[in-house]
């Protein structure tokens, strides 16, 4: 059932029956409750009457409450006007009885209302009340109420469409808005101005609306990179055996080779000895590098942020790639060089960022400079802006240089991960030629 319906139908049912209980109580209670009222009245009087030492003005009191008065001794009364037997008369006289009657059983414009009671050893007390006729009044005002329920009727259906508007409207809007956020569609909003609990109800739904359209948008992203994260781990299970399935292989074949005596000389042998050499430590540089970040990303690590000189770091990593790479030049500009972090974790970041500049430069020319808390490092690149973002991920390498004696393809998720743990900004992008790797900290 609606809501106009319903307010229609309760407005209509409390003004009916409010109508026909007054209906009901005029046609069988209010005669009743007339003569109850008038002999209270002739009883008050009567207690009036009957106060000692008290001089009494019956013509006064007559006139006060539109009665008559009598004193009389009950021989004079008239049996036909004064209907009283002879047992009433004996207990008004011996108990002091109140006797109540009515001139005729059938009200007529005549009426009148007669109380008998005792006065003294010989009298007793009449009064007389006039019966107004209430049958045709009332008749007539059942008749109006008949015509104000009917008018009732009509006036409550009006008040139920003007109570939809006030009320069910905006009850009604909320529900649509309400079913919109049910169906994940946050575009409706609740549109009602009002200072009252439903004004205050729209408002809060509208709030709730924003949050859970805020909390929706998070759970697609957080849906989104879970999707993303699922395809990563895939990639780099899917690189982790490409990287080790190629040195096995090798190690394989050599050793295969040594066994059946392929390799008949000095040389050879020592050529096949150096190659599986070399392979089983690529090997285990790529299984160290896999231990640490996993260490690192399940908080296995532990870091002592001391207040350290950057400048030492970086002058012990050139000098060890100096031999390594001869031909590369190094140009250093040091403006400030004190770093608060840990300085264990900075040696490996350091030595991370060096080997790839010298690794993937496309001349032979490095670039570092620092400030306090501050770290660059350029070289010549031609790398697209748009894969800058990409060389973070693990394994990752531009396919216009790939090649798996460059390294693991892991530094620079290295690099990363022990950045983000410490709180350190840090990014890269292209100026002019150059790749800049920057890395900043906190001032303490």
């Amino acid at each position: 059932m609606k809501i106009k319906t319903k307010i229609l139908l309760l407005t209509s049912s409390i003004i009916t029956v409010i109508l026909v209980s007054i209906l009901g109580f005029n046609q069988f209670a209010f005669e009743k409750y007339y003569l109850n009222i008038k002999k209270k009245k002739l009883l008050s009087v009567v207690d009036f009457i009957k106060k000692p030492d008290f001089f009494v003005d019956f013509t006064k009191l007559e006139e006060e409450n539109n009665i008559k008065i009598f004193l009389t001794k009950h021989e004079f009364l008239d049996e036909s006007n004064f209907p009283l037997t002879k047992n009433e008369i004996k207990d008004i006289f011996e108990n002091e009885d109140i006797i109540y009657k009515i001139t005729n059983e059938k009200y007529s414009p005549d009426k009148k209302l007669l109380l008998v009671t005792k006065y003294d050893k010989e009298l007793l007390m009449v009064m007389v009340s006039p019966l107004s006729t209430v049958i045709e009044p009332v008749e007539i005002i059942n008749g109006i109420y008949i015509k104000l329920i009917l008018f009732a009727l009509a006036f409550g259906y009006l008040m139920s469409l003007l109570l939809t508007k006030i009320l069910s409207n905006p009850i009604i809007s909320m529900g649509n808005t309400a079913k919109k956020v049910a169906e994940l569609d946050f575009s409706e909003r609740f549109n009602f101005s009002s200072n009252d609990e439903i004004g205050e109800l729209g408002r809060n739904l509208n709030i709730m609306e924003e949050n859970l359209k805020k909390n929706f948008e998070l759970l697609k992203k957080d849906i989104e990179i879970e999707k993303e994260n699922e395809k990563t781990r895939k990639q780099f299970i899917s690189n982790i055996s490409h990287e080790l399935k190629t040195p096995i292989a090798i190690i394989n074949n050599y050793t295969e080779g040594l066994r059946e005596g392929i390799a008949d000389d000095e040389e050879t042998r020592n050529f096949y000895l150096d190659t599986i050499l070399e392979e089983t430590e690529n090997m285990s540089n790529l299984v160290n590098s896999l231990l640490f970040l996993s260490r690192s990303e399940r908080n296995f690590m532990e870091f002592n942020t001391t207040n350290f000189d950057i400048k030492n770091i970086i002058n012990n990593e050139i000098d060890r790639l100096s031999k390594i790479y001869p031909n590369k030049i190094f140009t250093s500009n040091f403006k400030g060089h004190k770093f608060i972090g840990d300085a264990n974790t900075f040696s490996v970041i350091i030595r991370n960022l060096l080997e790839n500049a010298c690794k993937y430069s496309e001349d032979d020319f490095i670039y570092i400079s620092t400030d306090n808390n501050g770290f660059k490092i350029s070289n010549k690149s031609s790398i697209d802006e748009s894969l800058i973002d990409k060389i973070w991920i693990p394994f990752y390498r531009i396919d216009s240089v790939r090649d798996r004696a460059s390294g693991t393809g892991l530094g620079l998720a290295i690099v990363k991960e022990l950045l983000e743990k410490q709180n350190f900004k840090f990014g890269a992008f292209k100026e002019d030629d150059n790749l800049v790797f920057w890395i900043k900290g906190g001032e303490k």
